[in-house]
C-alpha cells in the first residue's frame, strides 16, 4: 500500500534536524530547503532533502503532490513569511493539507517592527485559517497564534520540527572528567554567557578544581575571550570553536554538568531548549534558568538545577552546590538520561504521524 507524503518545506535545513525525518514510518517524506548555511551534512545526511529556489517552488510543491504540505512558521524571518505565502498558495491550488509548525513564543508587539507586524496580520489570519492544524511548541507560541485567528486548529506536546533528541546517537558514551562545565551553542547574549562567566568566577573561589567549556562559536566569542585574559583562567576556560552535530555526544557524555542559563531580550526568549535534552540523554545533569520555554520542558531535579535568568549569583550557588553535594549530584546524574529519554526522536515522531494521520482522515 503506497505511503501518503508529506512535504516540509524550510528556510534551511542542518542536520540534527533533517536527520530525524528518516524515523517516519508511516508516511514518504520530502524536504525541501532553500539554505544549507551549518556545514554540518554530508551527501548522505541530505537523503530525502531536495534545494529549491523561490522562483519555481509553487511548480515544484504541487508536482510532488504531497498528501500534506508542512509550511514554514511565518514568524521566522521575512524570508520564511514568503516561503510560508507560498505554501499557502500551494496547498489552495492542490488538494494537499496544510500544517503548520509555530515556535515564536515573544510577543509579537516586541518581537516585530511595525511594518513587519502589518504584514503579518494581513497574512497570519488567512495562514492559520487554511491550515488543518498549527502545531505550537510552547505556551507563548499558542497566545500568539490565537492572538491572529482564536480558532485556529492548535495541537500541543509534540516538539515538532527540532523532534527532541536522538536517543540512540545522544547516549553516555566516555567516563567523566571531574570538575568539567560545559556550555553548547551559540555565543550570544541572549544565552546568558556573561552571567555564566561571572558565576563561574565566583564558584572558582570555592571549588579550585572546577573547569569550563565553551563549545560552539559567535560574535560574543572575542569578548568572552577577552574576559577569560583579564581575569587570569585560561588555565580554567576553554574555547573549542564551533563542533559537528555528530562530535557533539561524546563532549556531553564527557562533562559533569551542562550550563545553559539562557536570557529573555527585548525580542527573543528561549523557544525549546534543544542542548537541555541532548545533555540529559548523554547522562548529564543541566544548570538551566526559568527563561522562555524551559521551564515547560526541563523540571528542577529530574536531571536539572533551574535558577531565575541574569542571576550570576544563583548560577554560582547552584555550580558550588552541584560540586559539593555528593547525594545531590549522584542523584541528578542517575535521573539525567531518563529525563531525556522523554524527549527521544522516535516518540515524538510517532506521535506527529499520530497526529498527520488524524489530519488526513478529516
Amino acid at each position: 500500500m503506497k505511503k501518503p507524503k508529506i512535504l516540509f518545506i524550510s528556510e534551511s535545513i542542518r542536520r540534527d534536524s533533517h536527520a530525524p525525518l528518516k524515523f517516519f514510518e508511516g508516511f514518504e517524506v520530502v524536504h525541501f530547503y532553500l539554505k544549507a548555511p551549518y556545514g554540518d551534512m554530508t551527501e548522505k545526511d541530505l537523503v530525502g532533502a531536495r534545494q529549491v529556489t523561490l522562483e519555481n517552488l509553487i511548480r515544484e510543491i504541487i508536482a510532488e503532490k504531497p498528501d500534506i504540505i508542512q509550511g514554514p512558521e511565518p514568524f521566522g524571518s521575512r524570508l520564511s513569511l514568503k516561503l510560508a505565502y507560498i505554501s499557502l498558495r500551494a496547498a489552495r491550488k492542490s488538494s494537499a493539507r496544510l500544517v503548520v509548525p509555530v515556535l515564536e513564543n515573544r510577543p509579537i508587539n516586541k518581537r516585530f517592527s511595525r511594518v513587519q507586524r502589518a504584514a503579518l496580520r494581513v497574512f497570519c489570519p488567512a495562514y492559520f485559517r487554511y491550515a488543518s492544524r498549527v502545531v505550537a511548541l510552547n505556551r507563548g507560541a499558542v497566545a500568539n497564534v490565537r492572538a491572529y485567528f482564536k480558532d485556529a486548529k492548535i495541537t500541543t506536546g509534540i516538539i515538532w520540527g527540532v523532534w527532541g533528541v536522538d536517543c540512540e546517537l545522544f547516549k553516555p558514551s566516555v567516563k567523566k572528567k571531574d570538575g568539567e562545565i560545559i556550555y553548547v551553542g551559540r555565543l550570544i547574549e541572549e544565552k546568558g554567557l556573561k552571567y555564566l562567566f561571572d558565576g563561574f568566577k565566583m564558584a572558582c573561589k570555592k571549588l579550585p578544581n572546577i573547569s569550563l567549556k565553551f563549545v560552539g562559536g559567535g560574535p560574543l566569542e572575542g569578548e568572552l575571550k577577552n574576559l577569560v585574559k583579564e581575569n587570569n583562567l585560561g588555565k580554567k576556560i576553554e574555547f573549542t570553536g564551533i563542533l559537528k552535530n555528530a562530535e557533539l555526544p561524546k563532549v556531553f557524555s564527557r562533562a559533569e554538568l551542562t550550563a545553559y542559563p539562557s536570557i529573555t531580550d527585548e525580542r527573543w526568549e528561549e523557544q525549546v531548549g534543544t542542548v537541555n535534552f541532548q545533555s540529559l540523554a548523554c547522562g548529564t545533569p543541566v544548570l538551566t534558568t526559568k527563561s522562555g520555554a524551559i521551564p515547560e520542558y526541563i523540571k528542577e531535579g529530574e536531571g536539572a538545577i533551574l535558577v531565575p535568568e541574569k542571576d550570576s549569583k544563583a548560577l554560582a550557588l547552584a555550580i558550588e552546590r552541584f560540586f559539593t553535594d555528593q547525594k545531590l549530584k549522584k542523584r541528578l546524574t542517575s535521573l539525567a538520561r531518563q529525563s531525556g529519554l522523554k524527549y527521544d526522536i522516535r516518540r515524538e515522531i510517532a506521535k506527529a504521524e499520530k497526529m498527520l494521520l488524524e489530519v488526513l482522515k478529516k
